[in-house]
C-alpha cells in the first residue's frame, strides 16, 4: 500500500474539521452552546475528544467555525443575484431562499438566532480574528447587494432601508422559528413584497 500524497492528507483534515464542525452544530441545536460539551461534540463526530481539541482549540473557536458556516450560507442567498434582471425581481428572490431556507432547518436558524441574542457571543467570535475578518467581508458583501436593490427601486436612503430591511426580515424569522406551525411566513413574505412594489400583497 504507498503511503497517502499531502493532498490525500489535507482531503483527511478537512473531512475531519467539517465532521467535527457538523457534529458541534447538531449539539449545539440540541442543548445550546452553554449547555454543550466538547466530550459530547466528539461522541456525535465519531472521534476522540482529543482530536476534537487537535481541530478546535474550544468549544469557542468550534463556535466561530459554525457561525463561518452560516455567514457562508447567508452570502449564498446573493450568489448571481447579479444575473436576475430588476431590483424586485432580485429581491423577491432573496426573500424566497430566505424563507426556503428557514423552513428546510427551523431549528438551526433558532439556534443561530440563539446565539446572536447572547451578550457574551460576538465578543467570542470576534476574539477568533480570522473568522472575525471573513465575517466582516462577507457582511460587506451582502450589504452592497441590498443597498444596490433599494438604490435601484429609488429608495432616498439606501443603507438605512437595508438597516431596516434586515431588521424586518430577522423579526420576521424569529416569530416562524418560535412557532412554525401557525405563523403565516407566505402571507408575510407577500406583504413585504407588496411593501416594495410587487403586485400580490399580503392582506387578509
Amino acid at each position: 500500500m504507498s503511503p497517502r500524497t499531502e493532498q490525500q492528507w489535507a482531503e483527511m483534515r478537512l473531512n475531519a474539521s467539517e465532521k467535527i464542525i457538523s457534529a458541534a452544530l447538531d449539539v449545539f441545536k440540541q442543548k445550546g452552546f452553554h449547555r454543550a460539551s466538547m466530550e459530547e461534540i466528539a461522541k456525535q463526530a465519531e472521534v476522540s475528544k482529543g482530536l476534537a481539541y487537535n481541530y478546535f482549540r474550544s468549544k469557542e473557536h468550534l463556535l466561530a467555525a459554525v457561525m463561518e458556516r452560516r455567514f457562508n450560507e447567508a452570502e449564498a442567498l446573493i450568489e448571481g443575484i447579479d444575473q436576475i434582471s430588476g431590483a424586485r425581481n432580485r429581491l423577491a428572490t432573496i426573500l424566497d431562499r430566505l424563507f426556503d431556507a428557514v423552513k428546510k432547518d427551523t431549528m438551526l436558524y433558532k439556534f443561530y438566532l440563539t446565539v446572536f441574542l447572547q451578550p457574551d457571543a460576538p465578543a467570542t467570535i470576534r476574539r477568533i480574528g480570522k473568522t472575525s475578518e471573513k465575517i466582516r467581508s462577507q457582511w460587506a458583501r451582502i450589504f452592497e447587494v441590498h443597498r444596490a436593490i433599494f438604490s435601484e427601486l429609488g429608495v432616498t436612503d439606501p443603507e438605512s432601508e437595508v438597516i431596516y430591511f434586515r431588521s424586518l426580515t430577522t423579526g420576521i424569522v424569529a416569530e416562524y422559528v418560535m412557532e412554525p406551525r401557525n405563523y403565516p411566513l407566505e402571507k408575510m413574505k407577500a406583504h413585504v413584497l407588496h411593501m416594495y412594489g410587487m403586485e400580490k400583497g399580503g392582506g387578509d
